[in-house]
């Protein structure tokens, strides 16, 4: 017995002391120290590693061609600090591609440098397969998008699949994954890769206005949070009225084909549901609700069929 309270108490203290060391490395964590160093060990396995027959990391024995001769990099600055993601193409796939705000399903298996896997999908039918990518990783929210859906294959049984699939193999630093916070069998700072397979893309519109959310980064910086046209506050991804005129942003489809997008009445270059004055008549869109009931989609003062806010002579 006693012989294992003893056993015990040492157990205890290994374990209080490789959560010290943890708490440590959180407490000390320098991200762009990290950054650096994770860069050098990620370049360090891509020359040391490739990928055999059968597309699987493995190490070089025999003068194999290194991946670091096959992989794409991709630079990502995240709050100043400057990451680099690599990427690996197996095939492009051919249908659309997703933005890092859209959801897709997909198929995955997660690894550590050290060959340890921490997480797998196998199954486009699990109720893991569907994941929005704003939910995700960054590693995954700019990884995806150099990849395209496949094509939906329906079996004899009814079950489907996909072919022509978007397949390859992302490998992350840890400023790209869970960083200093260890998770399930992933470490602090964590390096990762994942081989991948996307079966699907679903564009999202969080507002429903018509206007996906990727087409409301107005300013092509890849976040869709700074972009607030009207400046209400609401970001234009959540506002239903990007640009506070009170005509609603789905309501400016003039030409009535589906998008806002490309709907310019007085052609100054500013479609109407990023523009205040619509016809270009110097007044206010907002101003020209005549009759004072909150729209101005109904106002047409000339009876010419015009609503007076796309109408420049009213």
């Amino acid at each position: 017995m006693k012989l294992k309270y003893i056993f015990l108490l040492l157990l205890t203290v290994a374990i209080f002391s490789c959560s010290d060391d943890d708490e440590d490395e959180k407490d000390n964590h320098d991200p762009v120290a990290q950054a650096i160093i994770d860069d050098e060990l990620l370049v360090e396995f891509l020359q040391t590693h490739y990928l055999n027959t059968d597309k699987r990391v493995d190490t070089i024995l025999n003068n194999e061609i290194p991946l670091y001769d096959q992989v794409e990099i991709e630079d990502v600055t995240i709050d100043e600090i400057k990451y680099k993601l690599y990427y690996y193409t197996d095939f492009k796939g051919l249908g659309n591609s997703p933005s890092r705000y859209d959801s897709i399903q997909s198929t995955y298996q997660g690894f550590l440098l050290d060959s340890t896997k921490f997480d797998e999908n196998l199954s486009f039918t699990s109720s893991k397969s569907w994941l929005s990518l704003r939910s995700t990783i960054l590693g995954w929210q700019f990884g995806f998008p150099f990849y395209q859906e496949g094509e939906v294959v329906i079996f004899p049984d009814e079950s489907f699949g996909y072919e022509n699939t978007g397949k390859g193999i992302l490998f992350m630093p840890s400023g790209l994954a869970y960083g200093n916070n260890p998770r399930g069998l992933i470490p602090v700072n964590g390096i990762l890769y994942f081989y991948i397979e996307l079966g699907a893309v679903r564009f999202i519109d969080t507002d429903n206005d018509l206007v996906i959310d990727s087409k409301e980064d107005l300013d092509g910086d890849n976040d869709i949070l700074n972009d607030d046209t009207d400046e209400d506050g609401v970001p234009n991804y959540a506002d239903i009225d990007d640009d506070g005129d009170r005509v609603l942003t789905r309501d400016e489809d003039i030409n009535n084909d589906g998008s806002p997008i490309f709907d310019d009445t007085d052609g100054d270059g500013i479609y109407n549901y990023l523009d205040n004055d619509d016809d270009g008549d110097g007044k206010l869109t907002i101003d020209e609700d005549a009759d004072g009931d909150g729209d101005p989609t109904n106002d047409d003062t000339d009876n010419d069929g015009i609503p007076n806010y796309l109408d420049s002579d009213s």
